[in-house]
């Protein structure tokens, strides 16, 4: 009864529907109706004319009703239509944007100012600890405002694009505001003293953003195509009874729009993608470090034409050298490094422009997000020289699902992006090699589980007892008994800065967990002639060097190398000039030597004779600490003291 019910209440619905279409169409209805009724009224009981009068009432009636259902079918196949041809069409015409700006005005003070202040507050005060200048010896983030001023989108145009099968949109960002707040207390160092406020009161940026979806719509990434103009505007003051007058300080302002637009470029500019999740459901999780199996499997099309020396120095070959060098691909003896925020591993060598590693590496994550960089060496058997090849990267972070996102560049700029749904779910990924003709890296990465602020831990769905990780070289010191010497004599052609010309340059050595630094000297041709020892390790462990450039206010990377100490013979001095990697120029002088040790030194003191041990002691994580600072959270550090020996972890 109650189905019969509804049908019946249907079946009025749709007739006084068609009955209102008909008064809209045609609006002689109203007349023609009492016309019809007082014909009928007249043939009924006056006189009787016909029966034709019903006859054609019920025609037109049907003719009405079929030539409206008609008319709803054609609209609703156009609207098909015009989806289709948004869905499909390459590009569409450029639309000029003042109502989305006209919306942002009205949403961005109470909504997206607080948002985006509390995201960028953290960005801002990590990297700024990160990029501390020597001149600072101490700088907090007091207060984060981007103030009531949104971004202008997309005033000169906005328009989609197609790059092969990646939607690309195209907006324009114009964000000039004056009411900012970004307040920063920096302790000075030595010699200046005292204390001083920071304040970045407006900031200009003024370039294209591209946005892409990816993975089905779960996500997009964003970036400029170009680097953006950048200014920022800063306020100086002194704080308490500090003797620091509120002046400006000498470069700082240049040395913020640097950090700014440094990081802008390495994160942010094409080919360089950020990304932004878009989950069906959040779980309120926020991850505050993981573990990830990183395996490296293989590499193919590897060609010493293509791959020798970093982009920015790949000589030219004429027809017979490249075809002379493509015949001597498989004799090419190359590794991976694996880098992780500041966890290094490193495969073996394997022969051939197609070598096989399947080796896999336990990492670790210390943020909801990290990049994967893979560099590839050229390994020459008898030579102290590791050749840099190539790199690509992969990006992971998490998401408010429990998913995990992974993107990478693709061949041509293009865009490679994978999802894990849960953790423990195996993602293969081909990267091509940057900035390269050739190459590409196979590797597999498993998510096992993330961290999270309240302390628990997500679910691993999947068994991983088929992954067995390797320690890798940088965690595997097994030391020999002799020690290598290291003299760092001399550079020559070092990079010199690009806004003043000067150089002036250090270096760091690393071997192992020892690291070592030379004095900085103040010429592009240096003289140093410091001596460093280190206690040789076996497994083949690299000797990696990175030269800097000293700044008040910045050190500039000019050049890395990685030296080979394996085979080093005992009281013969090994002297050779290193080249830099990824820079134009620059080269080190080394003299490298192998000292057996005396071993009844070592044993001396000792009770029953034996050598001297290892210690390592790994700080993991912290539970429930004070917070420190007014927006309650902390930046802790631990301390390690064993005798004379002192040590402290990162903040």
């Amino acid at each position: 009864m109650a189905r019969t019910k509804g049908v019946a209440f249907l079946g009025i619905a749709e007739a006084v529907e068609f009955l209102n279409h008909l008064m809209r169409e045609k609006s002689f209805l109203p007349f023609l109706i009492p016309l019809i009724l007082a014909a009928w009224c007249v043939e009924r009981w006056v006189f009787s004319l016909s029966n034709w009068v019903l006859v054609v009432v019920a025609v037109l009636a049907t003719v009405q009703y079929f030539h409206h259902q008609r008319q709803i079918l054609v609209e609703d196949l156009n609207k098909k239509w015009q989806r289709v041809i948004l869905s499909t069409s390459p590009i569409t015409p450029v639309e000029h944007c003042e109502w989305l700006n006209k919306l942002l005005m009205e949403v961005w003070l109470n909504y997206f100012n607080p948002r985006f202040s509390t995201r960028f507050a953290c960005i801002v005060e990590k990297r700024l600890k990160q990029l501390k200048s020597r001149l600072i010896e101490k700088i907090e983030l007091q207060e984060f405002s981007l103030g009531s001023s949104p971004p202008s989108l997309g005033l000169l145009g906005t328009h989609w694009s197609t790059f092969g099968d990646q939607q690309i949109m195209h907006l324009g960002v114009d964000w000039d505001t004056s009411d900012m707040s970004i307040m920063l207390l920096t302790k000075v160092a030595k010699p200046l003293r005292g204390t001083a406020r920071i304040v970045v009161n407006s900031l200009h940026i003024k370039g294209e953003l591209v946005l892409m979806p990816v993975l089905d719509g779960r996500a997009f990434l964003y970036s400029f195509v170009s680097t953006p103009d950048v200014r920022i505007g800063i306020a100086f003051g002194s704080g308490g009874s500090q003797s620091l007058p509120a002046t400006e300080l000498p470069g700082v302002s240049l040395w913020l729009n640097k950090i700014f637009t440094d990081t802008l470029v390495k994160t942010m500019v094409e080919p360089r993608r950020r990304s932004y999740c878009l989950p069906a459901v959040d779980l309120r999780k926020k991850a505050v470090g993981g573990i990830v199996f990183v395996s490296v499997l293989s590499a193919s099309k590897l060609s010493r034409g293509s791959l020798r020396g970093s982009p920015s120095r790949k000589p030219s070959y004429s027809a017979n050298n490249s075809l002379g060098e493509h015949i001597d691909d498989n004799d090419l003896q190359t590794f991976v490094e694996v880098e992780l925020g500041k966890l290094t591993r490193r495969t073996a060598a394997k022969p051939g422009s197609s070598p096989r590693w399947n080796t896999t590496f336990n990492m670790i994550l210390h943020e909801d997000s990290g990049t994967l960089q893979f560099q590839l060496y050229n390994s020459t058997p008898g030579s102290v020289k590791c050749n840099f090849l190539a790199s690509c990267e992969i990006k992971m972070r998490y998401v408010a699902d429990d998913s995990t996102m992974f993107w990478a560049i693709g061949p041509d700029s293009s865009v490679i992006a994978m999802r894990a749904e849960f953790c423990g779910k195996e993602v293969e990924m081909v990267v091509p090699f940057e900035g390269v003709d050739s190459g590409e890296l196979r590797v597999k990465l498993v998510l096992k589980e993330w961290q999270f602020s309240d302390g628990s831990h997500s679910l691993n769905k999947l068994h991983t007892s088929s992954l067995h990780p390797t320690l890798g070289s940088s965690n595997c010191l097994l030391r020999t008994g002799r020690k290598i010497n290291v003299v760092v004599l001399e550079g020559k052609d070092l990079a010199a800065k690009e806004r003043t010309g000067k150089c002036d340059p250090y270096v760091k050595l690393q071997y192992g967990k020892a690291m070592q630094r030379t004095r900085t000297a103040h010429a592009s041709n240096p003289i140093w002639n410091q001596k460093f020892e280190f206690d040789e390790i076996g497994g083949g462990e690299y000797l990696m060097i990175k030269c800097y450039s000293e700044d008040v206010f910045a050190y500039d990377n000019i050049g890395t190398a990685r030296v080979n100490l394996e085979g080093l013979v005992e009281s013969s001095v090994r002297d050779i000039w290193v080249p830099l990697e990824k820079v134009n120029s620059g080269e080190l002088r080394l003299q490298i030597e192998a000292v057996e040790v005396d071993t009844s030194d070592s044993t001396k003191g000792t009770a029953t004779g034996s050598g001297n041990g290892w210690i390592e002691l790994v700080v993991i994580e912290a539970k429930d600490l004070v917070a420190a600072d007014l927006r309650g959270t902390s930046d802790p550090y631990v301390r390690v003291h064993y005798g004379n020996f002192k040590k402290r972890t990162k903040v």
